[in-house]
């Protein structure tokens, strides 16, 4: 009677007989053999039966990742004999119940699991052979498993697996030693292990770099007499009697290598004492890699922390309310399309029936915006002053940017000046959306005038342009490009005709509904997408 013998990469086992009918594997409920918990497998992922002629064969059932068998590479959506071993995913599934052998000579099915090379008592196994462990081993396995899946820290991973490996295979020295991201090794976790006078460590090397260049395990029983045109200094001047070496591993990847010798007699080492030392490295591979993911998480935690610190910081260099002065009224609303943004407004009392506004939007987004704008923010709070001809100060701003920043970073903006009394405003527009006047029932934007953005051409000069009030003129709006930008499912930007008509249609011409006009057209335009780029409004109410 043939068997399936199943075996997660935790070790854990089960078994089902084979038969002419054939038994599916996958991740689904129906399958006769339920392989959960691994994203490698498919609902369906293959079938397993015997022929009219005794053999086990194997059909992957067109899974995304292929089924493996015996020592072959990975195919799909095709049937192919096995002889000892099939492989699903993390899954290996050991056929028994007796040798399943070729029909005739002309076809392979039997492959070799195993390609040791060495001399003498001395092998070395490639990283695609399997791992045969005992009843007993699996469970010593589980254990380790336990322990270490509660550590939380790789110091306390590595020694617990190290303690583990010296106490079940009778190591008298151990060592583990992982691989940095360029791939050096790091300082080791060592148990009995000296240093030489030159530092380092009194270990066969060797032995340690096959196994975290080449994946290889190795096996070393009385090296002084099988390795004798072989010998390493280190294995004469240590002297080692015997020796176990894995990497460690996880995936494709090598993390690192286990190492664990003996220095005062010989132990007879099998290739299931190598095989369990590897089993072992699997699990501290888990081990690393998901301290790799909590770490991970826990770094995502700390910086969305300090994103959302610097976003009340933001927030808080912005106005924190309307202002109201004379005959005007100054309100606005900055919505940044990450946690922080690059634009934002101001306004302030300059004293002498003067307010100053400020509206601007910096290139890209995200911190660097932000740290920019909140620079430029500062200086033009310094630089603009009630008396300051605006020509001058854009001069000075322009300068100030093209000093400090880099060729990729410009800013774009409106600065200007409010008289109160007379709610004539004068403003510099580097670059930026003209502002939309609201006369009556239309809806005109102001004068352009526009000069190059700050920070791209030193001796970019500067007009001064205004918006004069009079009977008709009821209100006015300046925007950043995130409103006119802002794109539909489709693809299709806003553009500013639609914004002109809505707030034509507007039932007041408060600073409260200018904002909540502009704001529900562009949500109604974006549907279900996201703003790609911030967006500031920045509204203007003249009380007649």
């Amino acid at each position: 009677m043939f068997k399936l013998i199943v075996r997660s990469h935790e070790g854990a086992t089960a078994t089902a007989e084979l038969s002419s009918r054939p038994i599916t594997l996958g991740r689904a409920e129906t399958c006769d053999v339920v392989l959960r918990s691994d994203g490698e497998v498919s609902r369906v992922h293959a079938e397993v039966w015997l022929d009219e002629h005794g053999r086990v064969l194997v059909a992957d059932k067109d899974s995304k990742n292929g089924t493996r068998v015996d020592n072959g590479e990975a195919f799909r959506n095709d049937v192919r004999p096995a002889n000892q071993w099939i492989r699903v995913g993390d899954y290996e599934l050991e056929i028994l119940g007796g040798r399943v052998g070729a029909i005739d000579d002309t076809q392979t099915i039997f492959q070799p699991d195993e390609d040791t090379t060495g001399t003498g008592n001395t092998r070395y196994y490639p990283s695609t052979r399997h791992l045969d462990l005992s009843q007993q081993r699996l469970s010593l396995l589980m254990s380790l498993t336990e322990r270490i899946g509660g550590a939380f820290e790789q110091k306390q991973l590595l020694e617990q697996a190290l303690d583990a490996c010296c106490e079940a295979l009778g190591f008298e020295r151990g060592l583990i030693v992982l691989r940095t991201p360029r791939g050096d090794p790091e300082l080791p976790v060592t148990r009995n292990v000296e240093r030489d006078e030159s530092g380092a460590y009194k270990v066969s090397r060797t032995l340690i770099n096959r196994a975290l260049v080449d994946g290889q395990r190795a096996v070393v029983n009385n090296p002084a007499v099988d390795l004798v045109d072989n010998l390493t200094e280190s294995l004469v001047r240590f002297p080692i009697c015997s020796a176990l070496c894995v990497p460690i591993t996880h995936r494709d990847e090598i993390l690192g290598a286990m190492y664990g010798d003996r220095i005062t007699r010989a132990a007879t080492y099998s290739s299931e004492d190598v095989d369990f030392l590897a089993a072992i490295a699997r699990q501290v591979g888990v081990g690393l890699a998901n301290l790799r993911l909590f770490k991970a998480h826990l770094q995502a935690e700390k910086m969305y922390l300090e994103l959302d610190r610097a976003r009340t910081i933001q927030r808080a260099l912005l106005p924190h309310g309307p202002l109201e002065m004379g005959r005007v009224i100054l309100d606005g609303h900055n919505e940044p399309s990450s946690a922080v943004g690059g634009d934002y407004f101001d306004y302030f009392d300059l004293g002498g029936d003067r307010v100053g506004l400020t509206i601007a939007d910096v290139t890209g987004h995200g911190l660097p915006a932000a740290l920019m704008m909140a620079n430029f923010q500062a200086a033009v709070r310094v630089a603009l002053t009630a008396e300051i001809p605006l020509p001058e100060l854009g001069t000075r701003l322009n300068r100030l940017i093209c000093e400090n920043t880099g060729s990729s970073i410009f800013i774009t903006g409106i600065v200007g000046r409010l008289d109160t009394v007379t709610g004539a405003v004068e403003y510099i527009n580097a670059g930026h959306p003209a502002p939309l006047l609201l006369r009556g029932e239309q809806v005109r934007p102001g004068d352009d005038g526009r000069s190059l953005p700050l920070g791209i051409e030193p001796d970019e000069k500067f007009s001064v342009q205004w918006i004069e009030p009079s009977a008709e003129l009821d209100a006015a709006l300046f925007y950043t490009d995130g409103l006119t930008e802002a794109a539909n499912p489709a693809g299709h930007l806003l553009d500013v005709a639609p914004v002109m008509d809505a707030l034509a249609a507007a039932p007041a011409r408060s600073t409260e509904a200018l904002l909540r006009t502009t704001l529900n057209l562009v949500r109604h335009h974006l549907a279900d997408n996201k703003n790609n780029d911030d967006l500031t409004l920045l509204a203007l109410q003249y009380a007649q």
